[in-house]
């Protein structure tokens, strides 16, 4: 028995096809995952680059951090200066 073109067709068609096939009710939970990720990428950017009380980039002057260091070194340079 020979198959028929209607059969080969078919069979052609299924070879072209994705092995892995997601089901249509899966759309609208990947663009809602989706959104979810674009916005909370966004709001974090947002918050990082415009918030004033961050002492980050533009804020920088407000840290003791360079006051603590001096006082430090100053303290180090003295001890030595009396070792001697």
């Amino acid at each position: 028995m020979r198959a028929s073109r209607v059969l080969l067709n078919a069979a052609k068609k299924g070879a072209a096809q994705p092995k892995v096939q997601v089901p249509v009710e899966m759309y609208p939970l990947f663009a809602a995952v989706g959104v979810a990720v674009a916005s909370g990428c966004y709001f974090t950017y947002r918050h990082f680059a415009h918030d004033k009380e961050l002492r980050l980039w533009k804020n920088a002057d407000l840290s003791n951090l360079d006051d603590v260091l001096n006082d430090a070194s100053r303290k180090e340079q003295a001890a030595e200066k009396s070792s001697e």
